[in-house]
């Protein structure tokens, strides 16, 4: 199951159209991957969540959802009805929100489950300057609550940073950096809309690899996990991985970002953090 969470405020209307003009490609790289058990149309669902703002900063609407389908004609038909860019008011927009709504969807239980986040922009209640919500949205949970809530459900979420914008935010990068890595995701970045469908299929494929060792080495996790230091398993497996000549699918992108020790460590905080307050109240720098 792959969900597309897109922002569609006004600054976002070239990587909406990306998604529509390369989303054949994308159905059909994923669907021919070596992962797949099987090359059915069934087996790859696509679903929609689209955002914006809260009121008063968007009079539109907050979210709008699509669900999983598999018919790419229905797919089709869905990206059509999407909204076009527009709106959005201070900044920070409703990411959040639209996690929220991202674990309401029909997941299929027994399926690989990845969420790709677009934005440029960070969500309410991180430290961004300009937000009108500083400590974050009333009645919206805590994002970092809702990726904990992703990672029980075996939810995998990845976020295409849309730069240069994302990286003027305070804390935006870092942020997504330790909201991914909680469900084991990965940030990417793209500075251009027209390699948008490499990112979406690179981060599909590397997930569904790592699930495929995930299914493989089960039981050797299981056994080593609860008694080792997690470096010493990760060495132990790479080994294992070498001996038996498996290899795993990556994403590599060309790293743009400096990471200073000190956001190195922020990363961290954010990922480990028990809710925003926490984070912020602990977090080295304000970048």
């Amino acid at each position: 199951d792959l969900l597309f969470i897109l922002d569609l405020t006004g600054s976002q209307q070239p990587y909406i159209d990306s998604v529509k003009s390369s989303i054949n490609t994308i159905c059909a790289e994923i669907l021919g991957s070596d992962h797949l058990n099987s090359a059915h149309p069934g087996d790859l669902r696509v679903a929609f969540i689209g955002f914006r703002d809260h009121y008063p900063q968007e009079d539109s609407f907050v979210t709008r959802q699509w669900d999983f389908v598999s018919d790419i004609a229905r797919i089709h038909a869905n990206l059509r009805s999407l909204p076009g860019a527009d709106g959005g008011g201070d900044g920070p927009e409703a990411s959040t929100a639209a996690l929220a709504r991202a674990l309401t969807m029909g997941w299929r239980n027994d399926c690989n489950k990845v969420a790709v986040l677009v934005s440029d922009a960070p969500p309410h209640g991180i430290g961004s300057q300009g937000d009108y919500w500083p400590n974050g949205v009333p009645g919206v949970p805590d994002p970092l609550d809702l990726a904990r809530e992703m990672l029980q459900k075996k939810i995998t979420l990845h976020f295409v940073a849309c730069e240069p914008s994302l990286s003027r935010f305070h804390n935006a990068l870092d942020f997504y950096r330790g909201l991914t890595r909680i469900t084991a995701g990965i940030v990417v970045p793209l500075l251009d809309a027209r390699v948008m469908s490499t990112c979406i299929i690179g981060s599909a494929l590397e997930s569904l690899a790592i699930q495929d060792l995930v299914n493989e080495y089960r039981e050797t996790l299981e056994e080593l996990v609860p008694s080792r230091e997690p470096s010493l398993v990760v060495k132990y497996l790479h080994a294992l991985m070498r001996v038996r000549g498996r290899t795993a699918d990556q994403l590599i992108m060309e790293n743009i970002y400096a990471m200073s020790d000190d956001r190195k460590e922020n990363v961290e905080i954010w990922s480990s953090a028990r809710n925003l307050a926490d984070a912020k109240a602990r977090l080295r720098v304000s970048l």
